[in-house]
């Protein structure tokens, strides 16, 4: 059995311990007299993705626009809006030209790893959130994907007895790490059971091919009893499939994320559960981290920046939250967050 690995309750104690670092005790008493500036004015901060049009992106968004707001910093998003690796590279490149005071990278393509490890030659902080990239990044806060991929599948062993044909969909043909590591994770749960035979299905992030790929993997396996959807949107997908094929309450459907479509079909039934990225608590301690790291406030030694050395954690694992019927509700409200500066 695969160890599960740091809690969430762990990480926000960790953001809390971070925070009470930042302002230091001259600096809270400032701040109650008369509003003087907050520690971070002046700071602008730069996120970093592909795809951030996506509602999945909101939680991360929030997480940061919240640690910007307490400190008196700014920030923006940067990067395409579709998955493209050179133009997510070129979106940290161009960050670290406008001399941003510290990068958030959701991470997705190895790609990238060079346009990180030049900005860290710059001088500008990057912490990576999502999906951890070979770097010389400062520290990665995210879900384990394999063990994510794991519980997804152990959950779905339960679910149908340790017996039949299971769909876990993907995007496999974009060779995203965390993706493949989410479905290899999954299969290796699995075959701890001889009787459950896995089909993979490629949905390519997108809930309209998700359901036509899905749909055909029914027809050509009548016998399937669960499908896996591990991408944002791989839910509502298998959902479609699954009302169009006439197997409504005959397949079990577990998914990821929280979009609004999927706490719909979860309240509804039809999706059975959902394993939620903790995405705007990583974006909450990444850009608290960021500030901490920039103003010197984590003394390990006392010049740790010029003494070449990192008093961030290398990895935290921020876990993964189970939304079902009965907490779905508590889901719903959606992340407010307004972009405070322009890249």
């Amino acid at each position: 059995m695969k160890k599960k690995l740091v809690c969430f309750g762990l990480v926000v104690l960790m953001a809390l311990t971070v925070f009470a670092a930042c302002g230091s005790k001259e600096e809270a008493a400032v701040n109650t007299q008369g509003g003087s500036a907050l520690p971070g004015e002046g700071e602008v901060y730069c996120v970093v993705t592909s795809l951030h049009q996506l509602e999945f992106f909101d939680a991360l968004k929030a997480g940061v626009n919240a640690a910007a707001d307490d400190i008196g910093a700014t920030w923006y998003v940067a990067g395409p809006q579709e998955w493209i690796p050179d133009q997510i590279s070129q979106a940290i490149d161009q960050a670290v030209a406008s001399k941003v005071t510290g990068i958030v990278l959701h991470g997705q393509s190895p790609e990238t790893g060079a346009a990180v490890d030049n900005a860290i030659k710059a001088g500008i902080p990057v912490v990576i959130v999502n999906t951890d990239i070979e770097s010389d990044r400062l520290s990665f806060i995210g879900c384990n994907p394999y063990q994510a991929g794991f519980d997804m599948g152990k959950m779905m062993a339960d679910m149908i007895g340790g017996s039949g044909k299971v769909i876990v969909s993907t995007a496999i043909s974009a060779g995203q790490p965390s993706a493949l590591a989410n479905l290899q994770g999954a299969k290796d749960a699995m075959s701890e059971y001889p009787s459950i035979e896995v089909v993979e299905v490629d949905d390519t992030s997108d809930a309209n091919i998700a359901a036509t790929n899905i749909g055909a993997a029914l027809q050509a396996n009548p016998d399937v009893v669960g499908i896996i959807g591990q991408q944002a949107y791989t839910g509502v997908g298998a959902a479609t499939a699954v009302r169009e094929a006439g197997l409504q309450g005959k397949i079990t459907i577990i998914s990821r994320d929280r979009d609004a479509a999927t706490l719909e079909l979860i309240e509804s039934g039809e999706i059975a559960a959902s394993y939620a990225q903790n995405s705007y608590v990583e974006g909450y301690i990444a850009l608290q981290w960021l500030h901490a790291y920039i103003n010197g406030k984590l003394k390990v030694i006392n010049d740790y920046i010029g003494g070449g050395v990192n008093p961030l954690p290398n990895v935290v694992d921020s876990g993964s939250i189970v939304i079902t019927k009965d907490n779905a509700a508590q889901f719903k409200e959606k992340y407010v967050y307004k972009v405070t500066a322009s890249n």
